[in-house]
Order: structure tokens, then C-alpha cells, then sequence
């Protein structure tokens, strides 16, 4: 047992004190910070996206109205005939000029612009100078201020949910964008693992190093060590976000991103972040247990990346699944993907973040996985110790029955 904790010590404090490490831990860190303040950073720089535009009226009615909607106008005083208006435009003082006139009670507006108006600019100028009008033929028929309130109200729509295993629109949105960011923080987590883990055994493997570390510790001691350590490395860095994660709650819980975030999260069971925390620790178990296998088949530490390839591939597989889920979540391929232990830790998940799979397909799909895993243990377990002291150059799947076939002569 001692051997055992100087083996997973030596390696866990060798890892973490890798740049490498550093920056796979603080790297979704500065995502998610920037993700949070690119609201706040859009509104500072789009502050100043109004345009700068004069106004022609003879009525100040409607001057007044488009100075008053400051977050999208700017409007030049100085600026009251045409003919100064067409001098400042040519000399790119101002946006546009805004022309606005009256004909047999019927006002007509044209804004004179260099290049073609945005949406937005047009649907706020139209309903400035539609405000004003409503209130001069108001004036003129007659009609007082509660007469025209009355007249000119919405009538209110409400929106009643009769299932609540169903999202609306924009809780569809929300959980899509953490769909999204979560398993792709799954699969940087898969890659990044599966490689670490296949290059620690491959380099001592290859440096022959191997051969004199199991004259003095037990292969099934160097296994578990090594294995130990990249899981202490794992749950550091979940460890490490969740309580990041804790902490900007706490401290941001007042803005509205996170109100927004937390007022969503509450129409979803508790039990499913538990259910999260565990897809992806034992998908991430399942990857660096395959990974370890395959680094223990590895001659060399040049061919590690020829051999964890096929992994590579399912956790690309199933990145690419969970979009698809994320959108169509009941497709019949996206159903059946999320039950295959390679790609359920990141399929099933997007299905169940987004309230798609029953409490039964969700239970199955965990109980499949973390049998997988302990197979998949059991296996790597049982070749390890043939297994690194087995160079063969002849390829992985060739490598592994040579493997598997000096085991059974070792039963």
C-alpha cells in the first residue's frame, strides 16, 4: 500500500504542476468569465452605436420624440434646413436626416441616409413619429388621455403550460447554449485525459523504464496508482469549477443573467445535477480506463496517438450527437446513440437536459455506462500486466489479441 501512494503522489504532483494542466484548468474558466461578461461588454460598446441624425419638422412634436430616444438617436439642433442637413451628410457629420411632412392631414417621413437604414433604425423611427401622431389626432377629435389609453392598449396574452415536463421557447434556448458549452467541456476533458493518461504509461514504457519499476512493485500496484492519480487530477479540476462555480453564483446572484439562469434551473429536478455530475464522471472513468489500455499497448510514446485514435473518434461521435440531440433530441439514431456507453455521457445528456428521455431511459442509460466501466476495468486490469511488457509495432487491434491470447496462457 505504501508503493501504492508514492506511485499515485509521484505522478499527481508531477501533472499538476504542468503548464499544460494549468491552462486545461483555467481555459473553460476564461470561456464561461467571458460567455457571463460579454453581455455588459456589448451594452458598454454599444452605447455609443446611435445614430447621429437631424431632424426636419415644422412641428417640434416630433424633434422632441426622436431626441427622446436617446439610446438609438442622436439629433443634431444645429442642423434645421435641408440644405445644411444634405452639406453635414456629405461631409459625414451625420447618419441620416430625418424629413418629416404634412399633406391633407396625412404626414408622410423620409430618412435620407449614405447607405441603406438598418431594421431596427426604420421600426424606431416609425414608432416615434407613430406616437406623436396618435397623440395630435387625438388632440384633434377630441379624445382625452383616458379615452386614448383605453383606446390604444394591448390586449394581454398570457401563456399557460399545461405539461411541465415540457421547455418553452426560451428555456429551450438556455438549455441548448449550456447543452452545448457542457459536453464540449466533456469532450476537451475525453481528449485531454485519454492523452495524458496514454502517455504516462507509453513513456515508461518506451524508455524500457517499465521493466525495472515491476521488478519492485506489482503491475496490478502500478495500474491502480497510475490510474488514481489521473482520477485525483480529474475530480481536482470538477472540484476546482464547482466551487468557482459556487462562488460566482453566490457573488453574481443579484444580476439577471444569473436570476434568469437560476429561475430556468428551478423548473428542472434536483436530482438532475446529480444525475450530470455522474455522466460525466463515469463517460470521463470510461475514456481514461479505455485510454490506459491503449497506452499500456503502445510501444512507444511516438505511436500514442495512432492507438487512443479510435477513441478520438467515438467522443467525437458523440460531441456531434449531443448538438444533434440538443436540437432534435427524439431522433431515432439520437435515442439509440444514447444508450451506447461511449457516447451517452454526452448524447443522454443533452437528451435529458433538455427533458427529452423519461427517468427510466435515463436510469438505464447510467446503469449501462457504469457496467461498461467496470468491465472495461476488469479487462485492462487482467492485460495490464502482459500488456507493458508487450511491444509490438503491428498496430492496436493486432497488439490487443496478442495481448489478450498471452493472458489466457498465463490463466
Amino acid at each position: 500500500m505504501n508503493k501504492f501512494w508514492v506511485i499515485t503522489k509521484q505522478v499527481y504532483k508531477r501533472h499538476v504542476k504542468t503548464k499544460s494542466f494549468i491552462i486545461s484548468l483555467l481555459l473553460p474558466l476564461i470561456v464561461a468569465g467571458i460567455a457571463l461578461a460579454l453581455p455588459k461588454i456589448m451594452d458598454y460598446f454599444g452605447n455609443d452605436d446611435s445614430a447621429k441624425i437631424a431632424v426636419l419638422s415644422s412641428n417640434p412634436a416630433f424633434v422632441e420624440v426622436i431626441k427622446q430616444n436617446k439610446e438609438h438617436f442622436k439629433v443634431n439642433d444645429a442642423i434645421t434646413t435641408k440644405k445644411a442637413a444634405q452639406k453635414a451628410l456629405t461631409a459625414e457629420k451625420i447618419d441620416g436626416y430625418l424629413t418629416i411632412s404634412e399633406k391633407n392631414g396625412a404626414f408622410h417621413a423620409v430618412y435620407t441616409t449614405r447607405e441603406t437604414a438598418g431594421k431596427e433604425i426604420m421600426t424606431q423611427l416609425s414608432q416615434s413619429l407613430t406616437g406623436v401622431k396618435v397623440q395630435l389626432k387625438a388632440t384633434e377629435y377630441g379624445l382625452d388621455q383616458k379615452k386614448l389609453t383605453a383606446l390604444t392598449s394591448e390586449v394581454p396574452v398570457k401563456n399557460q403550460l399545461k405539461s411541465d415536463k415540457e421547455l418553452t421557447d426560451s428555456q429551450k434556448d438556455i438549455m441548448q447554449a449550456a447543452n452545448l458549452f457542457l459536453t464540449l467541456i466533456v469532450f476537451f476533458f475525453v481528449i485531454t485525459y485519454a492523452n495524458i493518461v496514454a502517455a504516462e504509461i507509453a513513456t515508461e514504457k518506451g524508455t524500457r523504464i517499465m521493466e525495472v519499476i515491476l521488478s519492485s512493485v506489482s503491475a496490478t500496484t502500478h495500474f491502480l496508482a497510475k490510474l488514481s492519480a489521473i482520477v485525483l487530477m480529474l475530480l481536482t479540476q470538477i472540484g476546482c469549477y464547482l466551487v468557482v462555480g459556487f462562488i460566482a453564483m453566490i457573488s453574481l446572484q443579484k444580476t439577471d443573467m444569473i436570476r434568469g439562469l437560476l429561475d430556468q434551473l428551478a423548473n428542472f429536478p434536483a436530482s438532475y445535477l446529480i444525475l450530470n455530475l455522474l455522466f460525466v464522471f463515469f463517460g470521463l472513468l470510461l475514456y481514461i480506463v479505455l485510454a490506459a489500455m491503449a497506452g499500456s499497448l503502445v510501444p512507444n510514446v511516438e505511436t500514442v496517438a495512432q492507438f487512443i485514435y479510435p477513441l478520438t473518434i467515438f467522443s467525437m461521435v458523440g460531441y456531434w450527437g449531443s448538438i444533434v440531440a440538443t436540437g432534435i433530441p427524439d431522433n431515432i439514431i439520437v435515442v439509440i446513440g444514447s444508450y451506447i456507453p461511449v457516447f451517452s455521457p454526452m448524447m443522454m445528456l443533452a437528451r435529458m437536459n433538455m427533458l427529452a428521455a423519461s427517468n427510466l431511459g435515463i436510469l438505464i442509460s447510467l446503469g449501462i455506462l457504469i457496467i461498461t466501466v467496470a468491465l472495461a476495468f476488469l479487462l485492462t486490469f487482467r492485460l495490464y500486466k502482459s500488456n507493458v511488457l508487450l511491444y509490438s509495432n503491428e498496430g492496436l487491434f493486432k497488439t490487443l489479441r496478442k495481448s489478450v491470447a498471452y493472458a489466457k496462457k498465463e490463466k
